[in-house]
């Protein structure tokens, strides 16, 4: 049996810690640092996401995939998110370990909705601001972690406190997250910007010893947060920039919601939920959903456009992508694999008069788990429902615990 009693007169006391239920975006070198801190203060329930398989390249900042049979994961594939929920079962019996593999848009915010606190350990803005805005409508703390921001010996810490509070996007300027919200939405940024922004987003190599600094400064300032009673009411974010080379500095930014920022609709932040345990998005159907949840008029509101309908200019082949507008951008012909394809059709909303309605809402491409808007008018104020497929979450539960 583990002894806890160490910590007991620090932040990580057992009886704050084991009922902590704590998500991981990101199961890289950050991820690494912050799930093995987690599992080693003995969080209750921990679930972590990453879409990325092992690399070898991993190796030399990924503590937790520094295993005997390393080699045999490298050669069949085994997803980063589930060899480090192995390895923290393994850590510590105690943490009720989970691992997603998918992308942040992937995750149902159903799932997000049971969390106390979140840490995002991400690699790159466009995952980061998707993570930030779902939080931001769920109020929930987001911990964001960054290395490499000036030379391999810097990073940063941000905590973003939830719906009161500024989100990733408040934080950059404005040409910045102009851009930003193009790519949101799936929409390609002019030739000149987009080369601009590449050129400023150059990787910067990083080291395991700025990730363990940072990871470690992540769940220090999360756990703080969510045990004091200022985070509950926090209207201000706060960064801690650290550079150890050329010279060691530590800066302390304070910063607030920004007013030109289009990602805070207060319609939007989802507070009461109408929980649906008797149904399942492989079942149910928009038209089904919008019946049982609005009087006529009423449409269900996508979070990110999806590509319904495509087509290949090579080949001239005509398919169904039904995939988030972001990352259609990315596909090519699945039948002769050109790259030269293009949108026919993009959904940003269902009615029920829609040919996608009788789709059913994983048909549509939508996540397992998650909390639908619908709109109960036509006007940009009309009043929103939001409804969780919570009979996926049973069937997780249930399956994993099989």
């Amino acid at each position: 049996m583990r002894d806890y009693s160490r910590l007991d007169a620090t932040a990580f006391s057992r009886a704050m810690t084991s009922e902590l239920h704590v998500v991981v975006v990101g199961a890289g070198a950050l991820g690494n640092e912050v799930v093995k801190n987690l599992a080693l203060i003995g969080v209750g329930r921990l679930l972590i996401v990453d879409r990325d398989r092992v690399e070898p390249s991993n190796l030399t900042r990924s503590v937790l995939f520094c295993v005997s049979d390393i080699d045999e994961h490298i050669a069949r594939g085994t997803p980063k998110a589930e060899l480090a929920a192995s390895r923290v079962a393994a850590l510590n019996a105690d943490v009720d370990v989970h691992s997603h593999v998918g992308e942040v848009a992937d995750l149902g915010m159903g799932i997000l909705r049971q969390a106390d606190l979140v840490f995002s350990c991400l690699d790159n803005e466009m995952a980061r601001l998707e993570l930030s805005w779902a939080c931001t409508r769920l109020d929930k703390p987001l911990v964001d972690g960054g290395l490499g921001l000036i030379n391999p010996s810097s990073g940063m810490v941000s905590v973003f406190p939830g719906v009161d509070g500024p989100c990733y996007a408040c934080r950059k300027g404005g040409e910045r997250r102009r851009s930003l919200l193009q790519e949101l939405q799936g929409r390609e940024d002019p030739c000149g910007l987009k080369e601009r922004t590449q050129q400023r987003d150059a990787v910067i190599p990083t080291t395991p010893t700025m990730a363990s600094m940072i990871g470690a400064l992540q769940v220090e300032m999360g756990i703080r947060h969510v045990c004091s009673n200022a985070g509950a009411a926090a209207s201000a974010g706060v960064s801690h920039r650290i550079t150890l080379h050329p010279q060691v500095h530590l800066d302390t930014l304070r910063f607030e919601r920004s007013p030109n920022c289009p990602l805070h609709d207060p319609e939007s932040v989802i507070r009461d939920v109408c929980q649906r345990t008797d149904r399942s998005s492989e079942a149910w159907t928009a038209a089904q959903l919008l019946a049982e949840t609005s009087d006529a008029g009423g449409f269900l509101s996508l979070d990110w456009p999806i590509t319904a309908r495509a087509m290949c200019r090579q080949c001239g082949h005509e398919w169904e992508p039904m995939v988030r507008r972001a990352r259609f951008r990315k596909q090519v012909c699945p039948h002769c694999e050109g790259g030269d394809v293009a949108e026919t059709e993009v959904l940003t909303g269902i009615d029920a008069s829609s040919s996608w309605a009788e789709r059913s809402l994983a048909d549509l491409g939508l996540p397992l788990g998650h909390i639908h808007e619908v709109v109960l008018g036509s006007t940009a104020d009309a009043p929103r429902r939001h409804v969780e497929v919570s009979g996926d979450l049973r069937a997780r539960r249930e399956a994993a615990a099989s």
